[in-house]
């Protein structure tokens, strides 16, 4: 189920979702926006509904809820990867559009940064104060028609993560490249640090004070899509 269902769910190139006669492979019917009829249900889906009936039968009605609560996580799983190859998508669609007088920037921030062995217990690890690290992904296209990658990292001892220090890192990211973009797409989880009213009104001066235009902020689930920030984060972390 791991391997195949993923292979299944189609996304058109314009980014939109697929319709798919399999229901359990629809995306536009999991967003309830489908028409179309749904005519029947690939041998691979069915499988997994046959075999929690086969498992009722063999086992009977004393393990039933034991049953019904493994077949309700395994659905909440394939979820997940569903919201997975969606999110996915949706970046792979962003970088497709970028053009020369672009950039899109994927921003996100390593929960913490300890100058001792990450190997203790719990209560001490959220018990100490590290370091906030703040990342910036900066995507733009050569003449070349090929990405150029850039990475910014801001560094502070106060550990905390808010709108205000988000804005000064996109500033000094801005700030310091030497030929600006005239429009950029970011992209990052949606935690109260991006998703909050202070930093959409700062970006609304962003045209202003850089003459760059947003375009759009796209907020990933977290943990439903990785992106190449978190293996920057994770060769920071070693």
């Amino acid at each position: 189920m791991k391997l195949n269902y993923e292979k299944e769910i189609k996304i058109e190139k314009d980014g939109q979702p697929h319709h798919d006669p399999c229901i359990s492979h629809c995306l536009s019917y999991a967003f309830g926006i489908c028409e179309e009829k749904h005519v029947n249900i690939c041998q691979n889906c069915d499988e997994f509904w046959i075999l929690f009936k086969n498992l009722q039968d063999t086992i009977g009605e004393s393990s039933g809820d034991m049953l019904n609560d493994a077949q309700e996580k395994l659905c909440y799983y394939l979820a997940h990867q569903t919201r997975k190859v969606y999110l996915n998508s949706q970046f792979s669609f962003i970088l497709g559009e970028l053009d020369y007088d672009g950039a899109v920037l994927v921003v996100d921030y390593k929960m913490r940064i300890l100058p001792k062995s990450a190997r203790e217990a719990k209560d001490k690890f959220f018990g100490k104060k590290g370091w906030t690290l703040h990342s910036v992904l900066l995507y733009t296209k050569n003449q070349d028609g090929e990405l150029d990658v850039s990475a910014f990292d801001h560094w502070s001892n106060d550990t905390r993560q808010d709108a205000w220090f988000t804005a000064s890192s996109l500033h000094a990211v801005l700030t310091s490249i030497e030929n600006k973009p005239k429009w950029v797409s970011i992209i990052s989880d949606n935690g109260g640090h991006y998703h909050n009213s202070e930093l959409m009104v700062i970006l609304n001066y962003w045209h202003e004070w850089y003459d760059i235009e947003v375009r759009n902020w796209m907020f990933l689930e977290p943990g439903e899509a990785k992106t190449a920030i978190d293996s920057h984060h994770a060769q920071v972390s070693q």
